[in-house]
């Protein structure tokens, strides 16, 4: 006999006592009886505690199948009970003694098919299949969200990263071909005025007679030709062009940037946000606390009943079969917690608890791209933007002093009746391109520090910012 052994025992002895006088035939069929009854009472918690011992969250069900095998139980010991006493007469001790223990054994399965611990030790296994299986898929969304998200910000860096070409051509290429273009045009200009120059010193120096005074106010003429006065106002206007062109490449890149943040905010972070804030609910109700709560309970309940049943035997059988369930209950709770553990190690600051600031930057990268728009401030365009007005400026006085001074000389070897004429005319020539030239880099101005104020640090940050996203992740 197995574990209901003792309480067969228990039973043997108090029969022997309650059968004193009775035929030995009597107490012979009793006895098999109870043997018979203690088989049936060893095979159903056998296979109570099998069911309890198999449960998984893929074979369920095992409150049913504890109710239908004390309810198997009952009917085995009640037929064990009827046939041992049905073709014997009883003495009224033996009879006391038959039915009371007849109804001890089925008040103890009764009772057993009540207990809701197999149904929270499913609950139980429910729990750990629903955390196994989000563990799997929430790491696949996981990863999927992040190749996602990596694709909006590749495409967005690559945006930033034109914006770093962009200055970078200012300061090699558009600010210095800027002086170049003006220094050519100037001197176009001004060799227009020296062939006129040489003329005279042709004619002068070939002692042909002419008009020296005349034809040096001509020379000198104020009202520039339209010829050299389209080389000086070319030479400048190109210039404009080339900054009006960089203004509408750089409103192009801070709309498409934008454009890539919205789509991002509106696929990527919608979604994780979604997710999120399911699973904080789902684990709010589910954590391992509530879980706890199920084996807790489950025990309770068993315990319950097994301080409960009729004797002192039967409290020990229902003690010993308490245990062993107890132990497949917690063999199943040491796995919870372990899938509990994982749960919390993957998803702690991402699915779980205050999002961390590993993730945040994961999703929204606000520190690498602030290092990339740290890359544009370093190719120094906004300064050197800043600073080509003067840099204009100062090339167009280099330029005419340098392109006119042939006219300088001119004016000082010019035959003393015109030479002080010469030298007016000269100095007002010279005053008149420059402020030809200074009204045309005024106009330039505002278009230059435009753009130079679009590639300052502060405005970089605030065309590129990376805080819509962070916002949607808080």
């Amino acid at each position: 006999m197995g574990w209901y052994s003792s309480r067969v025992s228990e039973l043997q002895d108090q029969m022997t006592r309650a059968a004193e006088g009775a035929p030995d035939t009597v107490k012979r069929a009793l006895a098999e009886g109870l043997k018979r009854a203690g088989r049936a009472a060893e095979d159903a918690l056998t296979a109570l505690l099998d069911a309890s011992e198999r449960a998984s969250a893929g074979n369920l069900g095992t409150q049913r199948k504890w109710q239908d095998r004390c309810a198997t139980a009952r009917a085995e010991i009640s037929r064990a009970f009827g046939d041992a006493a049905k073709d014997h007469l009883l003495t009224p001790p033996l009879q006391l003694f038959w039915y009371q223990t007849l109804e001890h054994e089925m008040a103890f399965f009764d009772s057993l098919a009540k207990v809701q611990t197999p149904q929270l030790h499913d609950d139980l296994l429910v729990h750990q299949d629903v955390l196994n299986k989000m563990l799997g898929e929430l790491w696949d969304k996981w990863t999927f969200l992040l190749s996602k998200d990596v694709a909006f910000e590749n495409d967005q860096r690559q945006v930033v990263q034109q914006v770093a070409q962009m200055a970078q051509k200012i300061v090699d290429d558009l600010a210095p071909g800027a002086v170049k273009r003006l220094s050519e045009g100037v001197a176009r200009a001004t060799s227009k005025s020296l062939d006129k120059a040489r003329q005279l010193d042709d004619k002068h120096l070939g002692g042909k007679g002419i008009d020296l005074a005349k034809f040096i106010t001509s020379l000198f003429d104020i009202d520039i030709p339209d010829g050299i006065d389209r080389d000086l106002l070319d030479a400048v206007q190109s210039g404009s062009d080339v900054y009006q062109t960089q203004k509408g490449h750089y409103r192009a890149l801070v709309s498409t940037y934008q454009g890539l943040v919205q789509a991002e905010k509106g696929s990527v972070l919608l979604l994780f946000n979604a997710t999120r804030a399911e699973v904080l609910t789902y684990y709010d109700k589910n954590d391992l606390g509530k879980a706890r709560v199920l084996l807790d309970q489950a025990k309770g309940y068993l315990s319950d009943w097994a301080s409960r049943v009729a004797s002192s035997a039967q409290r020990g059988e229902a003690s010993g079969f308490k245990d062993k369930v107890c132990a497949a209950l917690d063999t199943d709770w040491k796995l919870t917690e372990e899938l509990d553990g994982k749960f919390r190690d993957k998803f702690k600051g991402i699915f779980i608890q205050s999002l961390g600031s590993e993730t945040i930057e994961q999703l929204a990268e606000s520190y690498l791209f602030s290092k990339h728009l740290e890359e544009v401030t370093r190719r120094g365009a906004a300064s050197t933007l800043k600073a080509l007005p003067g840099r204009l400026q100062s090339e167009v006085d280099r330029a005419v002093d340098q392109g006119l001074r042939p006219l300088e000389d001119l004016a000082g070897r010019v035959p003393d009746e015109v030479r002080e004429l010469a030298r007016m005319k000269n100095q007002k020539f010279k005053e008149h391109v420059r402020a030809r030239l200074k009204d045309r880099i005024q106009t330039l101005l505002p278009i230059i520090i435009e753009l130079a104020e679009f590639l300052e640090p502060s405005n970089l940050s605030r065309d590129f910012s990376r805080d819509e996203l962070t916002r949607s992740l808080r």
